[in-house]
């Protein structure tokens, strides 16, 4: 997904002034996953942060697991 300069900026601006070193995330990735989504950066925040806190995304993966059960599909 294309992101523009200005997305990219912002998103550098978010993320350096929560942390010094950015996360050590990429600006136009993290632009361009909130755009992809339809995220705020902090909702997108939000959502690596749980990843990171559960376990390497465990719960995620149980989470999409049961979806894909309840809408018969595959298991």
């Amino acid at each position: 997904m294309s992101v523009s300069t200005a997305e990219i900026q912002k998103a550098r601006s978010f993320l350096f002034s929560h942390h010094k070193r950015g996360f050590g995330i990429a600006p136009a990735r993290f632009a361009g996953s909130a755009k992809e989504l339809g995220v705020s950066f902090r909702e997108l925040m939000h959502f690596i942060s749980i990843l990171y806190s559960r376990g390497q995304g465990q719960q995620a993966l149980r989470l999409e697991n049961l979806r894909r059960i309840s809408s018969g599909g595959q298991q």
